[in-house]
């Protein structure tokens, strides 16, 4: 009977969910641990598991705060930066990030936009588990590197796909282009043209060709020269 009143005397009467959904938080009590309700000193550990657990289930960041015997538990939908085609399907990534399978319809999952990546098939212990929500295999500091130095460019702009690999030791982006009836392929390795506007000249030739018609591939793989071939 002691032991009763004592976790009846510390129990979880004052927890806050804050959620940007309905499924968030029907999620969160199927597996809040049962133990925090009787005796609130749990959260303080527990609050970790939870967290860990939703964020790997589900595309969802969770934070969760405390003052003496007060909790909230805040839960939001991650924004999808980027889509990724690999493995026979599209999957999502966060800027900080994380990866999962895009859904349609799933609010943030289609931030992206229209643009598609393609991930070729990466060395096996670079290869995550994946299971719901995990670590890109794809370095968003190298995407988005390359996005803010190219995205204002006519050529980037016309972009519908983008592949990325790595090529001796170097990373490899392969650009999918149209222009009305115009194709075009742009293969670009940013490490063998430094300190060059390597944007400014690539877009030059690509106004150009557009002028000219025709299909075309621009390779800007060799060191400090750009090579021009028929699509």
């Amino acid at each position: 009977m002691y032991i009763r009143d004592y976790r009846y005397w510390f129990a979880l009467d004052d927890y806050q969910v804050i959620a940007q959904s309905n499924i968030l938080e029907q999620r969160l009590w199927e597996i809040f641990p049962k133990r925090c309700l009787t005796f609130w000193p749990y959260m303080y550990k527990d609050a970790d598991g939870i967290k860990e657990f939703l964020e790997r289930d589900m595309p969802v960041k969770v934070e969760t705060s405390s003052s003496w015997g007060k909790f909230t538990t805040k839960i939001e939908w991650l924004h999808a930066w980027i889509k990724v085609q690999w493995r026979g399907k599209i999957w999502c990534i966060s800027r900080e990030g994380k990866m999962w399978e895009n859904s349609p319809g799933r609010q943030n999952d289609d931030d992206a936009g229209h643009l598609v990546w393609k991930i070729n098939e990466i060395e096996e212990e670079e290869t995550p588990n994946i299971y719901g929500v995990f670590k890109s295999p794809l370095s968003t500091e190298v995407i988005a590197s390359f996005i803010d130095e190219f995205k204002n460019y006519k050529w980037f702009e016309a972009a519908n796909e983008i592949t990325w690999e790595r090529r001796a030791g170097m990373d490899l982006f392969i650009l999918q282009l149209s222009h009305g009836t115009q194709r075009f392929e742009i293969q670009l390795q940013r490490d063998k043209y430094p300190g060059q506007d390597l944007g400014g000249t690539i877009d030059e030739i690509f106004s150009r060709l557009i002028n000219e018609g025709g299909n075309h591939i621009i390779d800007a793989t060799y060191e400090g020269k750009i090579s021009l071939r028929k699509l």
